[in-house]
């Protein structure tokens, strides 16, 4: 019989304080998710599918029939490689080589390093070259690699649907130049997506030279160039702010999303980082504030965050700012109109005072910063509280920049619609689907007579060209093409390629050079002339910034500014707010965090990564707030009374729907209109949005993405304007009565029973006992797992394995290494890069969205997202919770639960402290995945490496059906997986065998064969922006892992079970602002009162405990004073 160990369960009075929760479910407690967490395996997960017996019996019959019932015997098909011809000069089969590149981005391109293997690229990498992201990168690039081998990518270039010649292309441009040219262009108009790219510029003005009278627009759906045009007002002359976020100990965000989604976030979250890990007594941790209407990243890591509607923020910035301009003496002039704008404001004054009492307490270190879909008051309203902290040349520069040589798309519009326009070329972008909703593009297209299309993908705007008879002339991926393009910084970065163009597309550099005519139309000596012109330099220096990938100059100046009063008072002229209610709802469009506006939709690895806050894949739900869920009747209206005593009486969290099937989030289906457009989706309750703010999430809903992106979610841009892009009031939303959708919900898949798996502590707690993490846990206050050997370093711990109290010896580790991890909880922001790179890193497959549905997500690392509030009854839904982030993996245990149980031993420990999986001897009988405390391991249901999404289900002998292509992107020293495996992290042990081969040939006979410290670098470790994760030998004490685990907040999660785990977490501190209205009234986190009520009760610490357990514990279990104002 199984034995079922039974967590400690928290007393009655432990409960009275804040709690950590992942879903409504789990606030509520409801039977269905009490009764998951008992559950052997996951709910759903074993169940073959949810097709009948006959059907079941009828695809297999299929499946023999396909594979043909005279074989013998159910072998793996055969299949041959093909060895070199000839051996390639520079390329030794089994090692990678590198090449510096760069990712064009919105706001910036993005520096990498591309591995390639054979003269293929199968995995991206920050470039450490350029020290703003000090090799670092986004989840985008991580997945970039999955892009370069779509199937659906454009692979011919046609007309009217049909294929064409790449000499016919030609014969096109050139009849294009040969027309226009005489004419100036008139009549000709050109449509492209903004770019970053010096070469491309370069081209354009040729290209207007050329045709005067054409018309160049560009267009992006998301606009990021609103602080620009803010301080072209201001200043008269155009600039970018390039925040210093390293020297700010106090940032106030005003709707700015800068640890994800702004313009050199990658870097905004490397400086951010450094402040918060200023925790020792004597230092200064910086401080954020976050005033936004959703829930963002950035918002989830806020030390106070308050929900302010977007179209409210004016006003807020203007609370914000005449307290400011009162303190410093700047701007009186503008009391009146300060005043007049926040007069309307619901907002708690003493909070405000509390913040601006911070901000100019810090003059010269503090930050204000206002987000890139935020409207030009409050850019200038930030701008000018900058300027009146000091904080510019500080922690604000302003760079210069051109102002955009391009008409918009209004303008194009309007001269189609008046019949100027006879040849529209659309260059990049996707306008049928994401252009503003006012103008009507798909019926505007069709008022041209010639339409010629060049993009990467076969997408809604090369539907309709072709529908029309027009061209689509297929582009290349930005790792198959030679350009350049500039940083968020304005440091340039060559695009170089890794691969020659697999389909014989054409770049957009040489398509514009071909329609231009001009000398060069080849991408790298396009590249070339355009370095040679800004830097003047030898070939030489144009080797070395392709080598480096980074550029040796960038021409940048900081600009020193002085606001006018005068022209801040005419932005906020006519500037107002509405008040927003049930019938006056305001609607806000954010770029998704994984398919931003769209252009990833066909990434299956972006499809299924969890959204970083909702957790909801494969799908795009309208989120709204706990109030606005009430009021229709979705939740219970008393579940927002923080004094409810229980949840008897109460509806449950989804109201009559909730029947709790793990995953299946069921979501009503809800209506919304805005001025007179509508749009049906499923909805989210979402706590932490402002009460009337109802969030639409960009970037689905496609109708030609490809085999992966079509039909997911709904498309926002249906009702979206350009009066509206970002915020727009008026909507209405309304149920539609018996419509329901199953949300694929992955936070609750793999949860886990537990205490103390979150800790954290205020930092004027932590200044006062630096030891209070290793004090939370039970493992503190059970008789020590080490035994006598527990004050013993960790390199001893690891080499040794003590015994402890266990009646068994427990076999030495011998190896030279002992390999372990450290995740720092203070920095890690949750932005997901480390899920995707442990993906591109390690093969892992996608399983589609009836797969998440089920349970079976194959990701080796997730990122638990939990709330906690100050709410005292788990019947109220807190509509201001705070979030706290962990990253779980594998934690490779020294004394694993999951070997123990393994029949055949597949999962075994090594010398150097791995728990390794050996693929060819497991027989999938999950017994290790049911014995893991952690819930990581993953089992392969199908052959997801070799099965189309929708043909899982054909059986063993049935057609695979992958495409070839996207067996290129797999990682050649990683096993792939098959049927019936189960697998886990590995710690990237195929990085750690090639750096110990590669420390062996250096060593020759001297036997030096130990690996340098950071030699290694896991994937997460290497893509994490903020540097959370830290890997190495923990045999050496001076290493980085080993300086990381002896921090005093150091702690193992589950560690009371005595399994060991490599992977320690170092607590989090948060820096609350004492004078914020209730701060003092706040309880501490439950972790702590757990640590007081229980073990340090007013009977003294040994109540409760046996006669030694004094003596097992020393002065740091003292119980420690706690400070008001805890952190919720």
């Amino acid at each position: 019989m199984k034995h079922k160990f039974e967590h400690p369960a928290p007393s009655a009075r432990e409960l009275n304080g804040p709690r950590y929760w992942r879903s409504l479910d789990e606030l509520a407690a409801t039977p269905g998710f009490q009764e998951h967490l008992e559950r052997e395996f996951p709910q759903g997960a074993a169940d073959l599918n949810g097709i009948d017996r006959r059907n079941f019996f009828r695809l297999m019959a299929a499946s023999f029939a396909l594979g043909g019932l005279g074989m013998a015997g159910c072998r793996r098909p055969e299949v041959n490689i093909l060895p070199y011809g000839k051996s390639v000069e520079g390329v030794t089969p089994g090692l990678a080589q590198y090449y510096a590149t760069a990712m064009p981005a919105r706001g910036g391109a993005i520096p990498l390093l591309a591995e390639c293997h054979q003269g293929r690229p199968t995995k991206l990498e920050g470039n450490p070259s350029y020290l703003p992201y000090g090799g670092a990168s986004n989840l985008q690039t991580q997945a970039a690699v999955l892009g370069l081998y779509d199937p659906d990518r454009a692979m011919i270039s046609t007309q009217a649907g049909n294929e064409v010649t790449g000499p016919q292309v030609n014969d096109l441009l050139a009849k294009i130049r040969d027309t226009y040219t005489p004419i100036g262009g008139a009549g000709l108009a050109f449509l492209a997506e903004p770019s970053t790219s010096p070469t491309r510029a370069a081209l354009v003005a040729n290209l207007k030279a050329k045709f005067p009278k054409a018309i160049w627009a560009e267009y992006e759906p998301v606009d990021g160039s609103a602080p620009e045009r803010a301080l072209e007002t201001l200043l008269g002359k155009r600039a970018r702010p390039l925040y210093r976020f390293a020297q700010a100990k106090r940032v106030l965000s005003l709707g700015c999303d800068f640890l994800q989604s702004e313009s050199g976030a990658i870097g905004y979250a490397r400086d951010w980082a450094k402040g918060r890990r200023q925790v020792g007594k004597g230092e200064a941790m910086s401080r954020l504030y976050v005033a936004e209407s959703h829930f963002s990243i950035t918002g989830s890591n806020a030390d106070h965050r308050i929900r302010v509607a977007g179209s409210q923020l004016p006003g807020f910035a203007a609370a914000i700012a005449r307290r400011v301009f009162a303190a410093t003496g700047r701007f009186p002039e503008l009391t009146g109109a300060l005043d007049r704008l926040a007069a309307d404001l619901k907002i708690d004054a003493g909070w405000l005072d509390a913040c601006v009492a911070d901000l100019c307490g810090h003059r010269g270190a503090a930050l204000v910063c206002a987000g890139f879909q935020q409207g030009l008051a409050v850019q200038a309203l930030a701008l000018a509280i900058n300027e009146a902290l000091e904080s510019f040349g500080r922690t604000v520069d302003l760079l210069p920049s051109e102002s955009p040589a391009a008409d918009s798309i209004h303008t194009l519009a309007v001269a189609i619609q008046t019949g100027q326009i006879r040849s529209l070329v659309i260059i990049g972008g996707n306008p049928v689907y994401d252009a503003p909703a006012e103008i009507d593009w798909p019926v505007l297209q069709k008022q041209v007579s010639e339409v010629i299309r060049h993009g990467l993908y076969s997408d809604e705007t090369s539907a309709q060209v072709a529908e029309q008879g027009g061209w689509q002339v297929h582009g290349t991926h930005f790792l198959e093409s030679w350009g350049d393009a500039r940083t968020a910084d304005g440091s340039i970065v060559p695009v170089q390629p890794m691969i020659l163009p697999l389909f014989n597309g054409v770049s957009e550099t040489e398509f514009l050079a071909r329609i231009a005519g001009d000398s060069v139309t080849e991408g790298y000596s396009l590249v070339h002339r355009t370095f040679t012109e800004l830097n003047g330099g030898s070939e030489k220096d144009f080797r070395g910034w392709l080598h480096d990938g980074v550029a040796v100059f960038t021409g940048a100046t900081v600009i020193k500014p002085r606001i006018a009063a005068a022209a801040l008072a005419e932005v906020l002229r006519g500037t107002s707010f509405p008040v927003l209610s049930t019938g006056n709802l305001e609607a806000v469009f954010v770029p998704d965090l994984k398919v931003d506006d769209g252009r990833y939709a066909n990434n299956g690895w972006l499809q299924e990564c969890p959204d970083p806050i909702t957790k909801i894949a494969w799908d795009n739900p309208v989120q709204i707030s706990p109030r606005l869920a009430a009021d229709l009747k979705l939740i219970d209206p008393r579940r927002l009374d923080k004094d409810q005593p229980a949840t008897g009486a109460l509806d449950p969290a989804r109201h009559d729907i909730n029947q709790f099937t793990i995953g299946k989030e069921q979501a009503h289906v809800v209506r919304i209109t805005l001025d007179g457009r509508s749009v049906e989706a499923p909805v989210h309750i979402q706590p932490g949005l402002a009460d009337y703010t109802i969030v639409l999430p960009l970037g689905y809903g496609r109708t030609a993405a490809g085999r992966v992106g079509n039909s997911v979610g709904f498309n926002a841009y249906s009702i979206r304007t350009s009066a509206g892009a970002a915020f727009a009031t008026g909507a209405t939303i309304e149920v539609i009565p018996g419509r329901t959708q199953q949300l694929p919900n992955m936070q609750e898949h793999w949860a886990i029973e537990g205490r103390d798996i979150i800790r954290e502590a205020n930092l004027a707690e932590h200044h006062e006992n630096p030891t209070w993490a290793a004090g939370i846990g039970m493992e503190a206050h059970s008789p020590a797992i080490y035994g006598t050997d527990k004050d013993k370093p960790a390199a001893f711990k690891a080499a040794k394995t003590p015994r402890g109290n266990s009646l068994y010896e427990t076999p030495d580790l011998d190896g030279t290494h002992q390999w372990g991890m450290s995740i720092d909880l203070n920095t890690c922001i949750g932005c997901n890069a480390c899920v995707i790179a442990c993906q591109a890193e390690n093969n892992i497959p996608i399983v589609g969205r009836d797969q998440v549905l089920r349970g079976r997500e194959m990701h080796w690392i997730r990122l638990d997202r939990y709330y906690s509030s100050g709410f005292e009854s788990n019947a109220a839904i807190p509509e201001d919770p705070q979030v706290s982030l962990q990253p779980m993996a594998c934690q490779q245990c020294e004394l694993a639960p999951c070997e123990s149980v393994c029949p055949v031993n597949a999962t075994v420990h090594d010398e150097e402290g791995l728990n390794v999986m050996a693929y060819n001897r497991c027989i999938g009988t999950r017994y290790c995945a049911n014995n893991c405390p952690y819930k990581v391991r993953r089992f392969n249901f199908f052959d997801y490496q070799q099965r189309q999404l929708d043909s899982l289900y054909l059986g063993p002998l049935g057609p695979q059906g992958k495409p070839e292509l996207l067996k290129m992107a797999m990682n050649p020293d990683v096993t792939v997986r098959m049927r019936g495996v189960m697998e886990k992290c590995t710690y990237c042990v195929q990085r750690i065998q090639r750096a110990k081969i590669e420390q062996k040939v250096k060593a020759g006979a001297s036997g030096a064969i130990e690996v340098p410290d950071r030699t290694i670098r896991v994937a997460c470790e290497q893509a994490c922006p903020t540097e959370a994760i830290v890997f190495g030998n923990i045999l050496k004490e001076d290493s980085a892992v080993s300086i990381a685990k002896s921090d005093p907040r150091t702690y193992a999660v589950l560690g009371y079970l005595n399994i060991r785990p490599r992977t320690t977490y170092i607590a989090k501190v948060r820096n609350p602002n004492t004078n914020m209205p209730g701060q003092k009234d706040m309880p501490p986190p439950l972790s702590r009162l757990e640590y007081n009520q229980k073990n340090h009760a007013a009977a003294g610490h040994g109540e409760g405990h046996g006669p030694m357990h004094g003596e097992t514990h020393g002065a740091e279990h003292a119980a420690p004073a706690h400070k008001n104002g805890g952190q919720h």
